[in-house]
């Protein structure tokens, strides 16, 4: 009887340690604030993936795709542009897809991870994500 009611509490507790790693997409999504401050970004469900566009630009900040490779596409408005394409869930908190970098005009392989309630990490990576670069975003809604 000691014996199964041990049992029962060694795996009540590993249960309660499980579920902090347990995380939904929802958690990924609302509004989250760039790192340098510059914009925001607000992401959302996109079928079963994530999706992001750009909610707010700070004034000053450019409002136009100008460094968008295709000259087509340089006047677009930077504000509702996706920058998070297709993010599809990769492991516990964490999901990959695409990253366009509207400072750069360029696409990449990217990764968004969820560091707690209030952080995520996006990641651009290249060469099979041999080279990534990194921002901290800090949720505001």
């Amino acid at each position: 009887m000691a014996h199964r009611t041990f049992l029962r509490l060694v795996h009540g507790v590993a249960l309660g340690l499980l579920a902090p790693l347990t995380v939904s997409a929802a958690e990924a999504t609302g509004e989250w604030l760039v790192e340098d401050g510059d914009a925001r970004v607000r992401i959302a469900n996109c079928g079963a993936n994530l999706c992001g566009s750009v909610s707010w630009i700070k004034e000053g900040a450019p409002s136009v795709d100008v460094n968008n490779p295709d000259p087509a596409m340089r006047s677009r408005p930077l504000l509702g542009s996706a920058v998070l394409l297709g993010l599809k869930p990769s492991g516990a908190a964490e999901w990959t897809g695409s990253l366009y970098d509207a400072e750069n005009g360029r696409t990449y392989t990217g990764k968004l991870t969820i560091l707690d309630e209030r952080h995520i990490k996006v990641a651009g990576c290249v060469l099979g994500g041999l080279i990534c670069e990194s921002q901290t975003w800090t949720r505001t809604r």
